[in-house]
């Protein structure tokens, strides 16, 4: 989307927004999803309660607010402001009660995809001039410890000599970010594999110390073949970081004594972790091999129909898409080098909304110019194998 009146692109989006959303929010579901947008309201005073169709927890508490069901909530609310907080398999049967209660989807109700990524920062913002974003983050490395053919970053390709962040530089991306951004669902500490980061407890020390009450979830995405040395695991536990592995082992049944070793690390210092289910494919972006012509106009819709949440905070620099960032610099296509938000220079009366709106898909030009070499949305009808390494014997 082209700006055409910055800082003000999102008014009538806000006015939308049922006023019930502004007030209290009950999240349906007391597990996980609905811990992780608990504190997420809880840092804009509006998380009202929880939600829950299981009897057992109906009657308790969950996050230091009540648990009920359904029907208790609707005897005494009559403009309901409810967010589905459920798997993907719970949240069909929530919706469908919701609809047989005549609940209607964007007045009284909304998905919890949608309200992490549109209608919680277009609170924040338009009701308590504050910015919250869903996700973030930092990419410390491109060095990998595996060389797959399709990575979206294109590690592949990055010399393992290379160099890696400056660990001022790091420091200087979190305090630019968390000096503009008041809270994030999710900041990420990313690579390549983020664990051959040499300077990783520093870093994640910096951060935690400095801006840990301004995240939700403090995060290391990893591909699970390496065990974090005893500093790393101590300051991980001290902050709160949460483990997300990338499941390859399908591809690579070797990884699976990768990832009881490091599992069994991680619980034995008490430290959360995700295991992701095996991935059967992945999806290819075309990166590697995409040189489209394209006008302005194709150019904007793509990026439009594509809006990936994947946000990167280089130094002074937002990224819209770590990808095509990555992608480029580690193909060397030298393109993009403008396609990013100068938080340094985000000062203006307005700067909280124009941040908003880059974070929402606005921008001067309207598209990245990554966009030409990108499948986009269209990515998912080009299903690859996982992680196929390629052979450097």
């Amino acid at each position: 989307m082209k700006w055409i009146n910055k800082g003000h692109e999102l008014e009538k989006t806000f006015s939308s927004i049922p006023r019930s959303f502004q007030k209290k929010v009950y999240l349906f579901g007391a597990g996980e999803l609905g811990r992780v947008t608990g504190n997420c309201l809880d840092a804009f005073g509006l998380l009202g309660g929880y939600i829950d169709n299981n009897s057992k927890r109906q009657g308790t508490t969950y996050m230091d607010k009540s648990v009920i069901s359904l029907e208790e909530y609707l005897s005494y609310e009559d403009d309901p402001a409810i967010v589905i907080t459920a798997s993907k398999k719970n949240t069909a049967e929530i919706e469908h009660q919701l609809t047989a209660k005549k609940l209607l989807h964007g007045e009284n109700y909304y998905f919890y995809d949608e309200f992490h990524d549109k209608i919680l920062p277009i609170i924040a913002t338009f009701l308590f001039d504050k910015t919250y974003m869903h996700l973030a983050q930092i990419t410390l490395t491109e060095r990998c410890s595996l060389k797959c053919k399709k990575c979206a970053h294109a590690c592949y390709n990055v010399d393992n000599r290379s160099d890696d962040m400056e660990l001022s530089e790091v420091y200087r991306s979190a305090d630019v970010f968390f000096s503009k951004v008041d809270f994030i669902n999710e900041f990420v500490l990313i690579g390549g594999e983020p664990l051959l980061y040499k300077e990783l407890p520093k870093a994640i020390t910096y951060i935690g110390e400095r801006y840990r009450n301004q995240m939700g979830i403090y995060c290391i995405t990893t591909n699970g073949t390496i065990v974090p040395r005893k500093e790393v695991l101590e300051v991980c536990r001290q902050y709160k970081v949460l483990f997300r592995i990338s499941n390859y082992s399908k591809s690579i049944p070797g990884l699976r004594i990768s990832h009881k070793k490091l599992i069994d690390a991680l619980e034995q210092y008490g430290i959360e972790y995700k295991l992701s289910k095996e991935e059967g494919k992945w999806i290819d972006f075309g990166f590697d091999y995409l040189n489209k012509e394209m006008n302005e106009t194709e150019l904007i819709q793509t990026f439009d129909h594509c809006l990936t949440p994947c946000r990167e905070v280089r130094g002074n620099k937002l990224y819209f898409c770590v990808m095509a960032r990555s992608v480029s610099d580690n193909l060397h296509f030298n393109e993009g080098k403008n396609d990013y938000l100068d938080l340094e220079t985000l000062n203006g009366v307005n700067f909280k909304r124009e941040l908003l709106e880059f974070n929402l898909g606005y921008s001067e030009k309207g598209y990245l110019e990554m966009c030409h070499r990108c499948h986009g949305a269209h990515a998912e009808n080009y299903p690859i194998p996982v992680a196929e390494q390629i052979d450097v014997s």
